[in-house]
């Protein structure tokens, strides 16, 4: 098994994916796996014997996978069936025995002891080419677990099948054809046993199943890894030299550090370069800032430029000139027609200037006339009442006043803005400037007839204030370039600043690269002094160099062959069981098709990774999932590891399912289904079974089960106890263990009175038959079996039952198969009105009694002849046994 999985595991490895050193290493293990496999990892047993293997053979081993045949993707099998073995000597078999096996069913009973698992092997040997208990057993050499003691050899069995042509073929052992044609005991009962062991343990239990502990022991006993006290991976001198380089850790630190910052500079200084210009360098940022002795750099050439001094403005605007003017005219005008209305009015304003001193002067004689002071009760007319009256008459002179006055101020202001724009413009204009005369000393006040002077035409044909218009426009330009000039020097200031910190940076990475080299230097100048002193150490320790680095890839090499074996490992439980879900659930269902329904499965959820638990769900309940190992009995457990076993021969379509001991492997609840299952279902229809027993009871239900036919076209073998011999005692079945076949065989022989016990228990087993049959195909409005016995533990009266089942069925309006001749047959043992001899002959040929008459040869022939009718009609139902029997 050990070996038949690891070539498996070769096969992964024949792919571009795997190393030279994995495939290497792979080899080793093959050629060496005999001496591998048993050591294990105490003392580190194996790995120094790996060690000691790879440091030997290293250059010669190959790094194609060797030994690793092709295969296909689809298995072809090269036989339907088994056609004979002819085995010995080999395990208790001394001499060579011959064994028949042209049959679709081969039964072998035997009490414990006598054989039977040396049967099982030679037939596992001659398919698989290994014994999987010689390996569990540890027999390092599977020839001494296979020799028979007493002849001290054994011989390889030779077993033959017939192929597709029905021509008989000596099969060669081929373990990856036959592996799953095997269901062993021994693996049920650890199954179910893993039940009761710690979580962990249970992630094991597909490998256990399926016979994979062995080889889970082998990848195991694999170290993940070389452990270096069995393996030179630094070397002895490179130890020694590295002793005493620690006391140069702190110049290597410091080389190594300093290293990885001139890196980190490098970085840095491209980054500061980019951020100065896409696709710049270090060196273009630095000459484009800083130049050189015959170019100035970008920053010298901003100062300079910023260092020329920035031209004054004026602020003026021809706008503002405009408006001054429009304002100094419009005002003037309305001054004008204001001083007009004024005179005509002027005989009004000496009255209002009497009224208004008047008024002023009641402050000083309220009492009296302010003219002739006579008191103001002897007046005719209040003088300051009078003055109040006609200063309200006159109050529109006293609103031309005020505009008046409002617009005096206003010239006065507009004309002193106008002659400081002049001034102005002659300040920014001094050479040869027609309007020079016209400026006016700071202080002085202009007057109107001033600015009637600025609209005197001069010489030169233009007056005073168009030279002024001309020369605010010009001086208004010049405020705008000088406000561009402005803007440009502010936009080269900006950049100037830019520019000077991308200096500063320049100058910390330079300053950082400059210490970084100066370490460095000093560093190195320390360690060149030690490879002086330490030179001859240093050249040992090269030529070890090739040693230490084969013995690294060696290690390296090992630890991925672990890697990859161990993989392979996990991945097995996986592989073996995917897609066979729905199987197992109808195979399960079928070992316990006579518990209730919702105790049925509805679904397994198989183990597909390594940490995973095997779930069921049930029929009552199919969303509910449940750890199968915490909810299920043992027995249940059971039948659910032979269901895997049994789904895993159908979907492989093996030719022959080889069963050693059912009934040690299934309690005693469940074999009748599971022979139902085997031998009545579908499931395994076409497919050779062989099955050995040490369950008489199994073996004698089994034939009843198969029916007459099925039970003449089997192979069976008795294996005796030794009495005393060397030999397995292996017998022929004598007498047909089938009742119908049992009668017909002892009447030929004229032995009536056994003939007709035996029909007797024919009897018993076909009625059992026909109540299944009916209870199958039955109307619901059917009448029920009612059957009379003297005491719950007490057997079915046969006569009653027989009765019964003949009378129901008779009456059943259910088209229910062979019904007529299985009434006709029952009655036919019954007789018509119950007084035939037959059932006289059945109950005497039963009982022992003193004097009987000797039994009608004829009548005997009779009762035979009706129960080989009743069972031809029971197992012929839609061309197979009986579903459900």
């Amino acid at each position: 098994m050990i070996e038949s999985e690891y070539v498996r595991f070769l096969r992964t490895l024949d792919s571009d994916e795997s190393l030279p050193g994995e495939r290497k290493i792979a080899n080793l293990v093959l050629e060496n796996l005999d001496e591998l496999t048993p050591l294990g990892t105490h003392q580190g047993q194996r790995v120094k014997k790996m060690v000691a293997l790879a440091q030997a053979k290293w250059d010669s081993l190959s790094i194609e996978v060797q030994s690793v045949p092709d295969i296909t993707a689809e298995k072809t099998y090269p036989i339907t069936q088994l056609k004979s073995m002819a085995v010995g000597p080999f395990r208790g078999f001394s001499r060579q025995e011959i064994f028949d096996l042209e049959s679709r069913l081969v039964l072998i009973y035997g009490p414990n002891g006598t054989g039977k698992s040396s049967f099982c092997e030679a037939l596992e040997y001659s398919l698989l080419g290994n014994v999987a208990e010689a390996e569990n057993k540890r027999f390092r050499d599977q020839g001494g677990y296979l020799k028979n003691a007493h002849a001290n050899r054994f011989a390889t069995p030779v077993v033959t099948g017939l192929n597709e042509q029905s021509t008989e073929v000596e099969i060669e052992a081929n373990e990856g054809l036959f592996r799953f044609c095997f269901v062993e005991k021994n693996r049920i009962d650890n199954f179910s046993r893993i039940a009761a062991q710690a979580p962990a343990k249970q992630t094991e239990l597909i490998s256990t199943l399926f016979g994979l502990d062995s080889f889970n022991d082998f990848v195991r006993n694999f170290t993940s890894e070389f452990d270096p006290k069995y393996i030179d991976l630094t070397g002895v001198k490179a130890a020694q030299l590295a002793t005493k380089r620690q006391a140069l850790s702190g110049s290597q630190q410091q080389i190594a550090t300093n290293n990885a910052e001139l890196q980190t500079l490098n970085v840095e200084e491209q980054a500061l370069a980019t951020q100065y210009r896409d696709g710049a360098t270090f060196s273009q940022l630095v000459f484009e800032l800083n130049g050189d002795d015959e170019n100035a750099g970008a920053i010298q050439r901003l100062e300079t430029d910023l260092q020329q001094p920035q031209a004054n403005k004026t602020n003026l605007t021809i706008s503002a000139l405009q408006t001054l003017g429009s304002s100094i005219s419009g005002d003037l005008r309305e001054l004008e027609l204001n001083q007009k209305d004024l005179e005509n009015a002027s005989q009004e304003v000496s009255f209002k200037n009497l009224y208004d001193a008047v008024v002023q002067l009641q402050s000083n004689s309220p009492e009296h006339c302010p003219a002739c002071k006579t008191p103001l009760n002897q007046v005719s007319v209040n003088p300051y009442g009078n003055a109040n009256e006609e200063l309200q008459k006159l109050q529109h002179l006293a609103e031309l006043q005020k505009t008046a006055q409002r617009l005096q101020q206003n010239v006065s202001q507009w004309l002193l803005d106008l002659s400081q724009i002049l001034n102005v413009c002659l300040t920014f204009l001094p050479q040869n400037n027609a309007i020079q005369n016209f400026q006016t000393s700071p202080g002085s006040q202009v007057d109107i007839g001033w600015w009637h002077s600025l609209q005197q035409q001069l010489a030169d044909g233009f007056t005073p204030w168009q030279h002024l218009y001309a020369q605010v426009k010009y001086l208004e330009e010049a405020d705008k370039k000088t406000d561009q000039d402005a803007q440009i020097r502010s936009t080269k200031q900006t950049e100037l600043n830019r520019l000077r910190w991308f200096k500063d940076q320049i100058t910390v990475l330079e300053t950082r690269r400059n210490t970084a080299k100066q370490a460095i230097i000093a560093a190195q100048q320390a360690i060149t002094s030690f490879d002086t002193e330490n030179a001859e150490l240093i050249a040992d320790v090269a030529a070890e160099h090739a040693k230490v680095q084969k013995n690294q890839e060696i290690a390296s090499s090992y630890k991925s062959f672990v890697e990859r074996l161990n993989a392979y490992k996990n991945r097995l439980p996986s592989q073996l069981i995917a897609d066979l879900g729905d199987l197992v659930v109808r195979l399960y269902n079928a070992f316990n098709r006579y518990d209730s329904e919702s105790d049925k499965l509805a679904s397994v959820q198989l183990p597909l990774s390594q940490n995973q638990r095997l779930g069921i769900a049930f029929l009552k309940d199919p969303s509910a999932l449940f750890d199968a190992l915490h909810v299920m009995s043992e027995g249940h457990i059971r039948c659910l590891g032979l269901a895997i076993l049994l789904a895993k021969n159908i979907k492989e379509r093996c030719p022959v399912l080889i069963f050693d001991d059912p009934v040690n492997a299934i309690d005693d609840e469940h074999r009748r289904a599971i022979r139902e299952t085997l031998f009545a279902d579908d499931f395994f229809k076409g497919c050779q079974i062989i099955l050995a027993v040490h369950g008489e009871e199994f073996f004698n239900n089994t034939h009843q089960l198969l029916g007459k036919s099925q039970s003449l076209a089997s192979q069976s073998y008795i294996f005796l106890s030794s009495a005393g011999e060397d030999h397995i005692q292996v017998d022929s079945l004598r007498r047909p263990k089938n009742y119908v076949l049992a009668a017909r065989e002892l009447y030929a022989q004229g032995e009536y009175r056994d003939a007709l016990m035996s029909a007797r228990r024919a009897l018993e087993n076909l009625c059992e038959k026909t109540w299944f049959h009916y209870g199958k195909h039955s109307d619901k409005k059917d009448k029920l079996i009612s059957v009379s016995r003297r005491s719950p533990s007490a057997a079915w009266d046969l006569r009653a039952l027989a009765e019964n089942l003949r009378s129901k069925l008779n009456c059943s309006q259910s088209n229910i198969p062979n019904k007529e001749p299985i009434v006709s047959a029952l009655t036919a043992v019954l007789g018509q009105d119950g007084r035939n001899a037959y059932w006289s002959y059945l109950n005497k040929g039963t009982h022992d009694e003193t004097d009987l008459p000797e039994f009608d040869q004829h009548t005997v022939n009779e009762v035979i002849s009706a129960l080989e009718s009743l069972d031809v009609a029971l197992n012929d139902t839609s061309g197979s046994s009986v579903s459900g029997i």
